[in-house]
């Protein structure tokens, strides 16, 4: 049996998010097809975790890494890593994150996940997590896109063949049960830079339909800061906008609620809150950028999101047709087929024996 570990970087970077999903979702399926694997994360802050056991060690969880000692607790949690590979002489080490230290003290081969280049795209030159030596030196790499392959090549001119494009998956079932929508439309997660917010709140400001008729919720971990609620009382629009936060749970619960989700990002890795839209029966209005044709298809309305007049057109006109809605409910459910988290622990699995033979 080919011995798999996961170190556990991720899961002292990032309370919650995608990426942490992603590790924990394909570990726990892993012994279906005959993968010893573990998620090895000595020290945490992800929740994630803690609802979750199944294959995983961890000493102790923190709540955040306290003011001036980052570098000591991911040098502590390395070591302890590092000891815990030595010991255990696994085939392969999936690394969770961009881990610069590990990859200097061992000699097991070792996989890594690109998930995005935003960073690289945005020309923003992210040290801390510099990804070259990782990528030069990495047995093979797997993207979860083919825009995130791509760009891969593009930026690292790495080895074609070096690269499996593997999708994540989508939580299985249908999480939608007919009922009257309630009149707000949803935006998830961070609303920085690149998530084009700011274009949103301003094509919401300038109709007089949806400010009448609709709220948002906008459902994630940050509340909203200084600039944010300047914008919203230049906007008009402090009594019409809500913050949300909690777990998984209660953001499927405002899914299969919202009468419509909007996402105005203009670079993405693979966009996986579209597709949790889609899942809970949610109708999606996506920017017109390649990840989101790549990974939605025609399952949802696309807006020119640098356009503030043209999100505002989009959401009216699917706002005001009930034929549309119901037309982006079915069409999500088919779409959301395309992902599952059976066939990206399988084709992982395969990589693996691959890789293991060689």
């Amino acid at each position: 049996m080919i011995k798999v570990i996961f170190e556990g970087s991720i899961f002292l970077h990032q309370k919650k998010g995608g990426i942490s999903k992603y590790i924990q979702k394909i570990n726990d399926r892993f012994t279906k097809y005959n993968i010893k694997s573990q998620i090895y994360a000595p020290i945490i802050i992800s929740d994630i975790l803690i609802s979750n056991k199944k294959n995983v060690t961890y000493f102790f969880k923190i709540d955040k890494i306290p003011r001036f000692f980052t570098k000591f607790f991911y040098t502590l949690n390395g070591l302890l890593t590092i000891f815990y590979i030595n010991k255990l002489k696994p085939n392969i080490l999936h690394l969770t994150y961009y881990n610069n230290f590990l990859i200097s003290y061992i000699k097991t081969p070792y996989i890594l996940t690109v998930y995005d280049l935003i960073h690289e795209r945005l020309r923003d030159k992210n040290k801390k997590f510099s990804k070259s030596k990782l990528i030069s030196k990495a047995k093979h790499i797997i993207c979860i896109s083919k825009q995130t392959k791509k760009d891969l090549v593009k930026f690292y001119k790495i080895n074609d063949e070096k690269i499996s494009i593997i999708y994540p998956g989508i939580d299985s079932g249908i999480r939608y049960k007919k009922k009257t929508k309630e009149k707000y439309i949803l935006f998830v997660g961070s609303r920085g830079r690149y998530k084009n917010f700011n274009n949103f709140i301003k094509a919401y400001a300038r109709s007089k339909f949806l400010m009448k008729n609709f709220k948002i919720v906008c459902f994630g971990v940050e509340q909203f800061n200084y600039d944010e609620i300047q914008l919203f009382n230049k906007s008009k629009i402090v009594d019409q906008i809500i913050f949300k936060t909690g777990d998984d749970l209660k953001l499927e619960n405002y899914y299969r609620k919202a009468s419509l989700f909007v996402t105005t990002s203009l670079l993405e890795g693979f966009g996986l809150t579209p597709l949790e839209a889609m899942r809970c029966g949610c109708p999606v209005i996506a920017s017109d950028i390649p990840i989101f044709r790549e990974t939605l298809g025609n399952s949802c309305v696309y807006a020119n999101t640098k356009n503030v007049s043209d999100i505002t057109k989009m959401i009216e006109s699917t706002l005001k047709s009930k034929n549309t809605q119901k037309r982006l409910i079915k069409r999500g459910y088919k779409r959301i087929k395309k992902f599952s988290w059976d066939k990206c622990t399988l084709e992982t699995a395969k990589l693996y024996r691959q890789l293991a033979s060689t």
